[in-house]
């Protein structure tokens, strides 16, 4: 008895074939647009009805007749290229491989109408709907294997002779807007490489015809580096320029490359397409459109067939954050091999040796571009940084010439930050003032080499030193007038006390420009703090009373609240008080008693008396002998304005490099 083997396909299997695997609109339309290009269409439409919420695709390609919707369509699986059919009747490679894109529609919609027409045959029409295909799934078992039947339906499409169309009905997720249908046509246009005129074949969204600049992506690029014939520098508008030619700086590459992927003009593999380095990271953050930029697509026969290789790479560095781009490689849909497409037509087999080999090849080409677009940035940066001329005397007169390279990656490195115009002038400004701090740290270790009778090499090196600290601190005492002005401003007298509260103690150049920094001791504050009550009842340390250490003083300063007034006596007793207690701490450690003892009170308003200029000074006179200062509020702020004015004033025109700085800050680039 013989045995009677069987094999049967369940209709369920579609659900793992089509039904669920396209993630979003773009690919499900790209699918229908391929099987046009496959039918030798020349032109493909795709409308939308706002108030219909449907999806129109119509083409004129050859169209089908009711064997062909059967054995063609209908039949999931069908091998466009079986029988020797490589290419269509018209030449064109077709796109389509697995006979599954059909699917595709039900990722996107319940229900979809299909209507064709092929010449001098009869039209064919009918509904395919979701629901009734998983009923029929539902039925279908091993042994009798189910068959699902579309609805024949009255042919309702504008086909005069012969084409397809498609229309998409009850969308489940994609709201139909103005916008949505933007975004649709970029997205469209990103997804194949066959627009133009060239390959007879035009595809219209909403009655206007989808071009290159569609992707509206090319003129983000700064850099582009090229893969074949096709010149893509046509489409960048923003390209930088060599200064010598004011050519585009694009770049040709070679595009032929061996199985371990290396450049090679007889290599078995070849490439079209061009990588792109964009001006800023972010311009590719295009997630208003729901897409991201920062990839590279790889294209098969002109249709998007690996949404990113570049994020297999971790390369390092920031680069990769500034490309995108699009490689076709027609190698890896050869006819004669095994198919590289997953079954979702959405990603490719990654161990298959072609693709091996063009993850290597476009290693090697980020690697290179990486460098390059590094020498690039760096001779944009230092070319942007001469317009300014006060920048270009300074650097043509580095003396020895080799200090230029590292001045040039100052300049590169604030050209790749993308700072904008209004700003950079000030950034080159400080970059110089760094260059020039670490040329004198630099110049520090040739100073032990200088002979001592060779004086005018010493006096050189000394005055570059004093240039850089006089305008370093130049900056600081400017910051400081700001700091100033705003406590001069319209401030109350008991919000000017609270501020200066929080402020004063940890910015003592207020009270005196040689207090420049100060240590706090803990230990001593809070010996401080215990002789005049500790902490407050609430629990909370005293903001009132604070100890410094002073470079070559120890300090208690003490503010008053501002709206009382104190006798002279009562002043002097309590801060000889402190200082009597700071005397018996420091007493412990012989070191600090060489350093001498100064009280600072202040007080919101002038001691009882003081309003005479003659027992003012008297009065003042006698509290110098402890050690002991009295000032308003006021006063410290005047006088601190004061201090600082004064140096701002006799600085002005005496530093060379302050000068050039304030001169870098001052350029203003022509637009």
């Amino acid at each position: 008895m013989s045995n009677d083997y069987r094999m049967s396909i369940s209709l369920n299997v579609l659900n793992h074939l089509g039904l669920h695997l396209y993630s979003n609109t773009p690919a499900v339309l790209a699918e229908v647009i391929a099987n046009a290009w496959d039918a030798d269409a020349s032109v493909v439409t795709v409308d939308f009805d706002l108030n219909d919420k449907t999806i129109t695709i119509t083409d004129d390609g050859h169209g089908m007749d009711l064997e062909d919707v059967n054995q063609k369509y209908l039949y999931v699986g069908f091998e466009k290229r079986a029988g020797g059919h490589a290419r269509t009747p018209s030449g064109r490679l077709p796109m389509g491989r697995k006979g599954i894109g059909k699917l595709s529609l039900f990722s996107i919609a319940n229900r979809f109408e299909v209507f064709s027409r092929k010449e001098g045959c009869r039209k064919q029409s009918f509904l395919m709907d979701a629901n009734a295909l998983k009923k029929a799934i539902q039925r279908d078992n091993p042994s009798s294997p189910g068959i699902y039947k579309p609805k024949p339906i009255p042919f309702a499409a504008n086909i005069e002779t012969h084409g397809t169309s498609i229309r998409i009905k009850k969308l489940k997720k994609l709201r139909l807007t103005q916008q949505t249908i933007s975004a649709l046509r970029k997205r469209i246009a990103r997804r194949f490489g066959i627009l133009g005129g060239k390959h007879d074949f035009r595809i219209v969204i909403d009655g206007k015809e989808v071009t290159f600049a569609d992707r509206d992506y090319f003129h983000k690029a700064r850099f582009l580096f090229q893969y074949g014939e096709h010149d893509y520098a046509q489409y960048c508008n923003n390209l930088d320029s060599d200064e010598d030619n004011g050519e585009k700086l694009s770049f040709s590459r070679d595009n032929c490359f061996d199985a371990e992927g290396k450049a090679d003009e007889n290599g078995e593999y070849e490439v079209r397409g061009w990588i792109a380095v964009a001006h800023r990271s972010n311009d590719l953050d295009d997630r208003g459109q729901q897409d991201n930029l920062n990839k590279i697509t790889v294209a098969v026969r002109g249709k998007v067939a690996l949404e990113d290789i570049l994020n297999e790479y971790r390369l390092g560095g920031m680069i990769t954050k500034f490309i995108y781009g699009e490689i076709n490689a027609d190698f890896l849909d050869d006819d004669k091999l095994e198919d590289i497409a997953t079954s979702s037509r959405q990603s490719i087999a990654v161990d298959d040796r072609r693709y091996v080999a063009l993850r290597s090849f476009i290693e090697g080409e980020l690697r290179h571009i990486w460098i390059a677009t590094n020498d690039l940035k760096e001779k944009k940066g230092l070319e942007t940084a001469l317009a300014n001329p006060h920048i270009r005397q300074w650097y043509e007169g580095l003396r020895p010439k080799s200090l230029q390279i590292p001045a040039k990656k100052i300049f590169a490195a604030i050209d790749k930050a993308n700072i904008d115009e209004a700003h950079k002038q000030g950034f080159y400004a400080d970059g110089v003032l760094a260059f020039e701090t670490l040329k004198m740290n630099h110049a520090l270790e040739r100073l032990k080499k200088i002979d001592a009778s060779n004086l005018d090499v010493f006096l050189g090196y000394l005055s570059e030193v004093d240039s850089i600290e006089a305008a370093r601190y130049f900056d600081i005492v400017q910051e400081r007038l700001a700091v100033i002005d705003k406590f001069r401003g319209n401030v109350d007298e008991d919000t000017r006390e609270r501020i200066l509260q929080e402020y004063v103690f940890d910015h003592l150049w207020l009270f005196d420009p040689a207090w420049e920094r100060a240590t706090h001791y803990k230990h001593m504050e809070d010996r401080l703090q215990g002789i005049v009550g500790g902490v407050k009842a609430d629990g909370r340390v005293r903001l009132d009373i604070r100890y410094r250490r002073i470079s070559g003083a120890h300090v208690i300063i003490e503010l008053k609240r501002a709206s009382r007034i104190l006798s002279k006596p009562e002043l002097e007793q309590q801060a000889r008080k402190y200082i009597d207690a700071l005397r018996e701490e420091i007493s412990k450690d012989p070191n600090e008693l060489r350093y001498p003892i100064e009280a600072v009170c202040l007080v919101g308003r002038l001691p009882s008396g003081w309003e005479n200029p003659q027992v003012r000074k008297q009065d003042e006179e006698s509290l110098r002998v402890y050690s002991i200062r009295v000032m308003t509020y006021n006063e410290l702020i005047d006088n601190a304005f004061s201090a600082y004015s004064k140096f701002i004033q006799a600085s002005e025109g005496v530093s060379r490099l302050r000068q050039l700085i304030d001169n870098i800050r001052s350029f203003k680039p022509e637009s």
